[in-house]
């Protein structure tokens, strides 16, 4: 039995020393990603940066992290970021996020509060560390804008997975539950729609310029496809659902088609009415055409419109209805 001891003890020294090479490794990788974008002439610092979790794991806390892009615009800061990852898998890393957090996007800054907010990125355990799966889960999520607007929900889940059918493809899920728009939105609206938006679910692919790796930041992924394979939005009687294929146009702008496909149409049009879309005076000629386009089945009267994106704009049939969507 001496001998399985010895075993034992050694085969623990030499997990206890791949623990702490591996930590320093850890260690280094985040000091080295703060660099990087300080290097790439992004604003990135923090407060302290530790590695714990001996001997099964490499949990990062960052504290105080501060992330801006002087270029766009685009800023985030939160009291502390935790990076968790089993040291046996460290492909596979857990995001932590505190309960408050501030996000700058162009034109104002907004604090995001929630529950529960984890993320989960899993790398194929390739040299370049090519991105296979992200999951994001949030519970009640509120938003609140500088300007003064607020939004809520009830839980949120984003996923992502490599289509790895297609080079530099991915597939996309969002899926939110239980939406409160802001009310100064609602007021407008005038009591035509609920205050909570059911849900709001997303199942698409993206196809981009460049693989999503650890060469990212140089790279510079953007998108160049979009396959809208289901996009829904129920909000009380009203139900709205879109399928398209799209290209990013030299410009950026999305070229391709969409069919939006409208459920309870005449939701849609009292929205437009009461929010001053839609003069009065004006609905009956809107209502005849649309009842001219409509179907009916199990009593629901739906609107298909095929909307084409292209040199820029949205038509309908040969009338230009606005710009085009950007891709990038």
């Amino acid at each position: 039995m001496r001998w399985l001891t010895g075993l034992i003890v050694v085969l623990g020294c030499l997990w206890g020393g791949y623990w702490f090479v591996g930590k320093r490794g850890f260690e280094a990788a985040a000091r080295g990603g703060f660099e990087t974008l300080r290097a790439s002439g992004k604003l990135a610092t923090n407060s302290g940066l530790e590695v714990h979790g001996f001997p099964n794991r490499f949990d990062l806390t960052v504290t105080e992290p501060r992330f801006a892009d002087p270029a766009t615009g685009f800023a985030w800061q939160a009291p502390f970021l935790q990076i968790l990852s089993l040291s046996y898998k460290p492909w596979h890393l857990i995001a932590a996020f505190p309960t408050e957090q501030r996000l700058a996007l162009p034109p104002e800054s907004m604090v995001i509060r929630a529950a529960k907010l984890q993320a989960s990125v899993i790398s194929k355990p390739q040299s370049l560390l090519p991105l296979d799966r992200l999951t994001l889960v949030g519970e009640a999520l509120e938003i609140m804008g500088d300007s003064g607007w607020t939004v809520k929900a009830e839980a949120v889940q984003f996923a992502t997975r490599l289509d790895e059918s297609r080079t530099d493809w991915h597939e996309l899920g969002l899926n939110l539950s239980n939406l409160i728009p802001d009310a100064r939105l609602m007021a407008l609206f005038d009591g035509v729609l609920p205050a909570q938006v059911e849900m709001i679910r997303v199942d698409a692919h993206l196809g981009f310029t460049a693989p999503i790796d650890r060469m990212a930041l140089a790279t510079q992924p953007q998108i160049a496809a979009l396959e809208l394979d289901d996009l829904r939005v129920d909000w009380g009687t009203m139900h709205v659902t879109a399928k398209g294929r799209m290209i990013a146009d030299a410009a950026g702008f999305a070229e391709g088609d969409l069919v939006l496909r409208l459920e309870n149409w005449r939701a849609v049009l009292d929205v437009a009415e009461a929010i001053g879309l839609l003069p009065p005076d004006q609905r009956k000629p809107w209502e005849q055409a649309a009842q001219f386009l409509a179907t009916q089945s199990d009593g629901v009267e739906t609107i298909e419109l095929p909307l084409q994106f292209k040199n820029g704009l949205t038509r309908l049939g040969p009338f230009s209805v606005g710009t085009a969507p950007r891709l990038r």
